[in-house]
């Protein structure tokens, strides 16, 4: 049984008549009667009394024509959903982001995202034991957004944020009433850090900077989410060095310190696989680039 058989079928049990039917879905009425005759040899029954004066439904066509409206329409339905898959509006975006890149940018790209794709479902992926480029590249994740440097052979990898490195620490330490402090007095403080596996990108640039300004950043405590190294600092257990993004939250007991001696800056990508990402993510890029651009947080100057 076809789907063109049930739209002649439903044409003629809602004319009741094979020539305006016929007329109807654009044929000649011998044809389209046998098209008809057809089906019902295939469904061995038959669904129209024909007289010469009227034309009527079975029992059995009435039956048909209920289910083939449904058909139909579910036809319909699946088209217009596949269609709208196609072009990134409906189905699932899988999303995977590093700890580290959720503060002060992610809720922004997120939020945008189902405002303007309601239909489409995202799914996050923050877990510690994600291997972002594996994922990526295997289909696991359609995108992603982590902190520089990430390079990886058949990703695409897009600068989204460059902005400058800050120091948090406890607001009851001595150095929060200084209004910069230099990178190299650090040297003997203890640091709370995401550890490397969670972050690399953001671990290493942090190290490289410390050892850059002549030492090894003595890491006393790791925590793999942004509110438990805040929380950490907080309860005076050592400083963290933090994109600048980071006191968009605000956290109590926790100050910032812009740092002098910090050459470096901390970066947030997006990434996906090969040169051209699939619509849901083109869409979820697009929109990465322009929250960061409309929220003025790239402070790499």
């Amino acid at each position: 049984m076809e789907f063109r058989q049930l739209e002649l079928f439903v044409a003629v049990a809602e004319e009741l008549h094979f020539g305006r039917a016929a007329a109807r879905v654009g044929m000649a009425q011998p044809p389209f009667s046998q098209r008809i005759r057809g089906l019902e040899a295939e469904l061995g029954v038959e669904l129209l009394t024909r007289t010469s004066r009227r034309v009527a439904l079975t029992a059995a066509g009435a039956q048909l024509l209920e289910d083939a409206r449904s058909l139909l329409a579910r036809r319909a339905d699946v088209v217009h959903s596949v269609q709208r898959a196609a072009s990134g509006q409906a189905g699932t975006l899988r999303v995977g982001f590093a700890a580290s890149s959720a503060f002060g940018v992610l809720p922004d790209i997120v939020l945008r995202f189902r405002t303007r794709f309601p239909e489409v479902k995202l799914e996050l992926d923050d877990s510690e034991s994600l291997d972002v480029s594996t994922a990526l590249t295997t289909g696991a994740l359609d995108v992603a957004i982590i902190r520089a440097p990430f390079r990886h052979e058949g990703l695409t990898v897009e600068r989204l944020l460059k902005e400058r490195f800050v120091l948090a620490l406890p607001a009851r330490h001595p150095r929060a009433r200084q209004k910069v402090v230099a990178l190299s007095s650090l040297a003997t403080e203890p640091f709370v850090l995401f550890p490397r596996h969670s972050a690399p990108g953001l671990h290493d640039t942090v190290t490289s900077m410390c050892l850059a300004a002549g030492f090894s950043p003595n890491i006393l405590q790791e925590a793999s989410s942004w509110p438990s190294v805040v929380g950490m600092v907080e309860a005076g257990l050592g400083v963290t060095i933090a994109p600048a993004s980071s006191q968009a939250l605000r956290p109590k007991g926790v100050v910032f310190r812009p740092l002098s001696g910090a050459p470096a800056h901390a970066e947030l990508v997006v990434a996906f696989p090969g040169s051209q990402p699939s619509p849901a993510a083109q869409h979820f890029r697009v929109l990465a680039h322009e929250a960061v651009s409309r929220s003025g947080k790239n402070t790499s100057e």
